[in-house]
């Protein structure tokens, strides 16, 4: 929803910039949290009332860890800067709010695992808005460098946040320290930190790429791209952590049935946003960034059609995740994350900025093939089929080929068109639904 206020406040060089400070955060929140936060969700479903000593142990844990590595990086800031092609002290301010976002991250898990939405939602809308307001009125008072004004902001109220999420968590807890507690969450979320930091690697490395090669105006106009189509990775992860506890209550109670007709149903809601934003993307682009970003315009259907891929993938992965086989998990996401590293310096000093597109849709196909011959072959689990949602993504794939054709200019006719196609895919895709829904009214 902020994408048309700072695309018109912000040059496309410091939109890139701002990006690639993004992109540092969500790379070495990883690091400072361990995955701690994934083990405490883990620990919070197993019910066996431990979990305040649970909690307790890891917070005095991560203290502890964070202190270190905080100061570590302080010392090692100029260097590491250099290969990220940023400023140093840019650098370290990223490496404060990685910390402070960590602990957001840990009582935002709590609150899924604990099933409070409403409170999830409340909190996360307001750090968010709070965010954005004071970025606005920050950059209108720079003269340069606006998207430090952003930065600014995003300090500063991470850092509130986490005064106030990590009293709570410590109210939540028992101030006590147990090794087999630590142990536990060690085991289960180091595995899983290659996973993560490769799938934050997938998700964000490649801005970081551009920058280091074609410059900040290149990567602001793919960050715009990809922000676009991010719009469909907020409905994935949003409906992805509400899935997560259905299916392995449905797993663990052998309902192979239940979570075949839910997949079905989950995916075909995604196809159809997906489609809706192939479809309009060119509206999107004009009503949502200046002109000085049109030429990003190409790239779109295909981040889409990557964050399709994405949620494929996480049909799949949350079979290891329930067996506790992490190791796996990681691994794939790994491979993964290293093809698109690779991909990425062999195809942008070519193809600039777009082979970055297609080099994330590469990798995240790479990512669900490997979970899905995981799941069937490997963990020999009783999966989902596949043969309904092949049918809805060769449609979908049809669609984006056809992208290519429509002109870029906006008619009346056009967006008729394009309307008759959304709607005539709906109706192709939910026909099963609608004949039953007819058959009870009638």
């Amino acid at each position: 929803m902020t994408i048309p206020i700072f695309t018109r406040l912000l040059v496309p060089d410091d939109y890139g910039l701002l990006s690639v400070f993004t992109s540092l955060i969500s790379i070495f929140s990883v690091i400072f949290g361990l995955n701690i936060h994934s083990s405490a969700a883990r620990k919070y479903y197993e019910k066996d009332g431990e979990f305040k000593n649970f909690l307790g142990t890891n917070l005095i844990f991560l203290v502890i860890f964070n202190i270190i590595l905080i100061t570590i990086l302080f010392f090692l800031k100029d260097s590491i800067a250099v290969f990220f092609s940023v400023d140093s002290n840019l650098f370290f301010i990223a490496v404060i709010v990685s910390s402070f976002t960590f602990f957001t991250l840990l009582q935002l898990s709590y609150f899924r695992a604990s099933q409070k939405s409403l409170s999830y939602a409340i909190l996360s809308i307001i750090k968010n808005l709070a965010i954005t307001v004071i970025a606005i009125a920050w950059i209108y008072y720079l003269p340069e460098n606006k998207y430090l004004g952003k930065i600014y902001a995003q300090l500063i109220v991470t850092a509130v946040f986490f005064i106030i999420f990590i009293v709570n968590l410590f109210r939540l807890s028992s101030l006590s320290f147990n090794v087999k507690h630590l142990k536990y969450s060690l085991l289960f979320g180091i595995p899983l930190i290659p996973h993560t930091l490769s799938g934050y690697i997938l998700a964000h490395f490649d801005k970081i790429i551009i920058n280091q090669i074609s410059g900040s105006h290149d990567t602001g106009l793919y960050s715009f791209a990809y922000n676009i189509g991010m719009l469909l990775n907020v409905v994935i992860i949003a409906t992805s952590k509400a899935w997560s506890p259905i299916f392995f209550q449905q797993l663990r109670s052998n309902k192979y049935d239940k979570i075949q007709s839910m997949s079905d149903k989950y995916s075909k809601v995604i196809f159809a946003i997906a489609l809706l934003l192939v479809l309009f993307s060119n509206e999107a682009v004009k009503i949502m960034a200046d002109e000085k970003y049109y030429s990003a315009f190409g790239i779109i259907p295909i981040i889409i059609l990557g964050y399709v891929f994405t949620f494929l993938y996480t049909l799949f992965f949350q079979y290891a995740a329930c067996r506790k086989k992490t190791w796996l998990i990681s691994i794939f996401t790994f491979i993964a994350g290293g093809t698109n590293i690779s991909l990425n310096y062999i195809f942008i000093p070519y193809f600039g900025y777009v082979a970055a597109a297609w080099t994330t849709l590469a990798s995240y196909i790479l990512l669900f093939i490997l979970h899905y011959i995981n799941s069937k072959f490997i963990l020999k689990e009783k999966v989902i089929t596949m043969k309904h949602i092949f049918i809805d993504l060769a449609i979908l794939i049809s669609c984006v080929i056809l992208y290519f054709y429509i002109p870029i200019e906006i008619s009346f006719i056009q967006i008729s068109i394009k309307v008759f196609l959304f709607l005539g895919y709906c109706i192709i895709i939910f026909r099963k639904y609608l004949l039953k829904i007819i058959m009870r009214k009638s």
